[in-house]
């Protein structure tokens, strides 16, 4: 670790993903292969394929490197990770969860075993998740409260105005159709073909 530091990240390096990272690295590392042992005065290579014979295979199953951690949730369903709040919409029906958290990914699990969430960690920038089906649920039940929701601003443009109408009987309609598209249609597909499913 020290030499790999020390060597190719004098200078942090650009990259788009830790895949791109890792494809860098593979690559240094077989440039650098290619020169004479400082102490053994052998190619470096050629060393390689000798001890290339005494190495055991890996594991048939993953090893699994996880923590896990009870959650303590504020009054919104929310819980820390990495610094972000992180909301977990049926936290509410449960008196004891618990995060797994691997280096890349973490579950929300319940006392009996069941998955409440699963995602990316926050550091990872990824496209996250959103629980569709259980937010208009929430919403099903407190229609008032859909343009205070942390997750109105993500709506596609058409649904967001869709639901942004006065009455609230009508509103509490909307969402139940919503939540019956979403059974044999993702939310950007509602969106995309809106006047053919809703209209």
């Amino acid at each position: 670790m020290g030499y790999i530091r020390y060597n190719f990240f004098s200078v942090p390096p650009t990259i788009d993903s830790l895949e791109d990272l890792e494809e860098k690295l593979k690559k240094k590392l077989i440039e650098d292969r290619q020169r004479e042992h400082y102490q053994k005065e052998q190619w470096i290579d050629d060393l390689w394929v000798e001890e290339k014979a005494y190495l055991l295979a890996f594991a048939d199953q993953p090893y699994p490197v996880f923590k896990e951690t009870a959650i303590k949730f504020n009054k919104y369903n929310e819980f820390l990770l990495d610094g972000y709040l992180v909301h977990v919409p049926k936290a509410k029906n449960h008196v004891h969860l618990r995060c797994l958290k691997e280096w890349n990914c973490f579950k929300v699990i319940s006392h009996e075993g069941g998955i409440l969430l699963e995602d990316y960690r926050p550091y990872m920038k990824k496209r996250r998740f959103l629980p569709w089906n259980d937010i208009l649920k929430g919403w099903l039940e407190k229609p008032r409260s859909i343009h205070y929701s942390r997750y109105f601003s993500y709506l596609p443009g058409r649904i967001s105005e869709y639901l942004s109408v006065p009455s609230i009987e009508l509103r509490r309609s909307r969402v139940n159709n919503l939540l019956s598209l979403l059974v044999q249609h993702d939310i950007k597909k509602i969106n995309d073909d809106f006047y053919d499913l809703i209209l």
